[in-house]
């Protein structure tokens, strides 16, 4: 399973770089939304902020991906942009990868999006303070995701759903990753029929249910408890009234 850890740009800060109008918000809504999607993918998200420097989950584990996710500052007569980096070579070990992903980025999420990609290369994003933080084989990018109070890029970057289907489309190809297909969860596979080959997955799921139930019945706190009771009887006729329907 890959693993990824996604920092919501400037989010957590109370002083200091807090970044341009608008985008703290825009950072914090879009990661959640973001990481939301790469789950339904079966890719494995960590999220942190601004201070993911002391957390240990962040600088102590090797991650397929680290992604930083900004908005940039307004531009005037330059009707928006954005653009993916890279760290400073000299501070990423994983650099070869790192450049790899971000130019993924920068070909699908752009155009996919409809705002503009415009190269801002910098010490803001080259030597982004959290690149020293990380593991030497993590790969590590800052996302521009487009300028938040741009009239251009507001209205898009306002649409949770495109923006962060995009980046995941982006991240899904840099690791080889399907992401057309979402994987189902356990109550989504109990309400699915599917073929024989199917079959007997989900009556197996069912009778996961109803043992774990049915142990929740048998300790001393439960036997009286019915709720549990009631929980009981319903995974049994689930299972009857499936196995009579097919």
């Amino acid at each position: 399973m890959k693993k990824v850890c996604l920092q919501a740009g400037h989010v957590g800060r109370t002083s200091g770089a807090i970044g341009a109008p608008e985008e703290m918000a825009n950072n914090k809504r879009i990661t959640d939304r973001l990481s939301a999607v790469l789950r339904s993918k079966g890719i494995e998200v960590y999220q942190t902020d601004a201070y993911g420097y002391n957390d240990k989950k962040v600088t102590k584990e090797n991650y397929d991906l680290f992604l930083s996710i900004h908005c940039d500052m307004d531009y005037s007569n330059d009707e928006g942009g954005g653009f993916s980096d890279f760290a400073n070579p000299k501070t990423d070990r994983a650099t070869k990868e790192s450049q790899r992903i971000s130019g993924v980025i920068n070909s699908i999420y752009f155009p996919e999006v409809k705002i503009k990609y415009i190269p801002r290369v910098n010490l803001n994003t080259r030597d982004y303070y959290m690149w020293k933080y990380l593991t030497p084989s993590t790969p590590c990018v800052i996302l521009e995701m487009g300028q938040s109070v741009d009239p251009h890029d507001k209205v898009l970057l306002g649409n949770t759903d495109l923006i962060a289907n995009a980046i995941a489309k982006s991240i899904c190809v840099a690791l080889n990753v399907d992401y057309e297909t979402e994987k189902p969860s356990v109550s989504d596979s109990i309400d699915y029929k599917t073929e024989n080959g199917k079959l007997l997955t989900e009556i197996d799921i069912l009778k996961q249910a109803l043992i774990k139930a049915k142990t929740d019945c048998d300790s001393l706190l439960a036997v009286k408890d019915k709720e549990c009771q009631e929980k009981f009887k319903t995974y049994k006729e689930k299972i009857i009234n499936f196995i009579n329907s097919n």
